[in-house]
């Protein structure tokens, strides 16, 4: 099989059809503009399909060879050119498969009129249906994706740079540790809170939670503050729902001197989500909506985001009696637009954040 796949703006509708055919794939040609904008997304997208590609075992088969081809998608000539070379590459003109989902028009309208007429098949990605139809010059079959990415195959495919993960073995072994500490966040964020401002060993009372640290051998700060309401969120989202596959504590390098480190990854269907988790007193909503909305460029066309924020109302009053919020109006309206929800409360309830979880990233 030889697919051909044209970049165009939704680079998240041509990752899917690769990781569905990957098996299948002899030859994987990528065809883009010169535009320079189109190269620079190009170099990351030949990127990360060679890291992908050292990931794959299948056997005795061997992993599918890449070729790119720029173009110039205001010449005719070039066009005619792209798809001599296409037709050199192929041994067979009824195993090329193109995918012109996302492509730029003028040069999917030319390969695709080509190709067709030479048996080949065009392929159209719905990205949000998680299907693909493919036309021959007879008609037209709907199919389903049978074959969903992983988060590593996402994050590989996109070109990125997986600078930390967790060990999910090491998370699920103290998962019962983990439960105990948050059964009452409340209480568990006031100890947190003492080991702000003291050492762990300095901080008085809460016995029960430095024994429990001290028998998974975790008795830092950030740990304490940070890793364990991260945890405690990534098991209740594993435990309650089916997504196909969920990490915490990922970073991730993004392309030089950009990078994020994501609380909880979630991915279904293709489409990869994060939530981002606060146990605090109070919080810049503004900077953190800007900054998942910038964060959700990178990460995926099409995925959602949710910033929890649990421990403290959403109003308050300085002293001088000024209303302060976590999250503005404007904040809201922001984030709605970036499709970011804002789970926020002073207490938590298991049940409305497992509701909402399942309202913004599961229902469509």
């Amino acid at each position: 099989m030889t697919l051909v796949s044209i970049l165009g703006d939704f680079h998240s509708s041509i990752l899917p059809i690769t990781y569905e055919f990957k098996e299948k794939i002899s030859k994987h040609i990528i065809v883009y503009d010169d535009a320079k904008s189109d190269v620079k997304k190009a170099k990351r997208i030949i990127k990360g399909q060679k890291a992908f590609l050292q990931t794959l075992s299948y056997g005795s088969k061997d992993k599918y060879e890449i070729e790119t081809i720029q173009i110039d998608e205001d010449s005719y000539t070039s066009m005619l050119g792209c798809l001599q070379r296409i037709k050199q590459h192929a041994n067979d003109y009824n195993s090329i498969y193109l995918n012109a989902t996302d492509g730029l028009s003028s040069i999917a309208i030319v390969l695709s009129s080509s190709l067709l007429d030479l048996g080949a098949k065009v392929i159209a990605y719905d990205r949000y249906a998680n299907t693909y139809n493919t036309h021959t010059s007879k008609g037209m079959e709907k199919h389903n994706i049978e074959h969903n990415m992983d988060i590593r195959s996402h994050l590989l495919l996109k070109g990125y740079t997986l600078l930390a993960e967790a060990d999910k073995k090491v998370i699920d072994a103290r998962k019962n540790v983990i439960f105990k500490l948050t059964k009452n966040l409340s209480d568990y964020k006031s100890f947190a809170g003492e080991v702000q401002k003291k050492s762990f060993e300095e901080v008085e009372k809460y016995s029960e939670y430095k024994a429990l640290l001290k028998s998974i051998d975790m008795t830092g700060q950030s740990f304490i503050q940070g890793t364990v309401f991260e945890e405690y969120i990534y098991h209740l989202v594993v435990d309650n729902f089916d997504f196909d596959d969920v990490w915490v504590g990922t970073k991730v390098l993004f392309e030089e001197e950009v990078e994020n480190e994501f609380d909880i990854l979630m991915i279904k269907d293709n489409h990869l989500h994060t939530i981002e988790c606060k146990l605090v007193n109070g919080l810049n909503g503004e900077h953190f909506v800007y900054k998942t909305e910038l964060i959700m460029e990178y990460l995926d066309d099409d995925g959602k985001a949710m910033i929890l924020s649990i421990g403290a109302e959403n109003e308050r009053r300085s002293k001088s009696g000024k209303k302060r919020f976590q999250f503005s109006r404007g904040d809201k309206a922001r984030a709605h637009y970036g499709d970011i929800v804002i789970h926020q409360s002073k207490d938590f309830d298991e049940k409305k954040f497992l509701d909402d979880v399942r309202s913004w990233f599961l229902n469509n």
